[in-house]
């Protein structure tokens, strides 16, 4: 893998709040917010590549560029698979990953609250 995409991602993943590193997925590092994959560095084709989510829609206008594709697996969910050397400088992969951060924050929250308000309603009604 390249060693300068893993350094530059793994700085701008770990500046975040509540992420973590892991490499349990085959031995190649993955980041994590409140225990769910954001990004993950590995190499694909002999070639350094960085993969993360950006939702559907942008995944559609991305993989137009050379470099960016579906990627494997989770693609059908909005995830995109990067070449180093497609991406145009720091503040681009910065932005990416801001993006595939705040997707997978999110989803994870409106999974506690859903959780929550199902436990609310199940509760039995007190009788007066």
């Amino acid at each position: 893998m390249a060693k300068d995409l893993l350094t530059r991602v793994r700085r701008l993943c770990l500046a975040k709040p509540n992420t973590e590193e892991s490499a349990r997925l085959g031995g190649e590092p993955h980041f994590y917010v409140g225990g769910k994959i954001f990004a993950g560095c590995g190499v694909e084709d002999g070639v350094g590549c960085v993969g993360m989510k950006v939702g559907l829609e942008l995944q559609s206008v991305l993989i137009t560029r050379p470099g960016f594709r579906v990627a494997k697996y989770v693609g059908k969910h909005g995830w995109i698979t990067v070449e180093e050397r497609a991406l145009q400088d720091d503040a681009e992969l910065a932005e990416l990953l801001q993006r595939s951060y705040e997707l997978i924050a999110a989803g994870k929250a409106k999974k506690k609250v859903a959780a929550k308000k199902a436990k609310v309603a199940k509760k039995p009604k007190r009788a007066k």
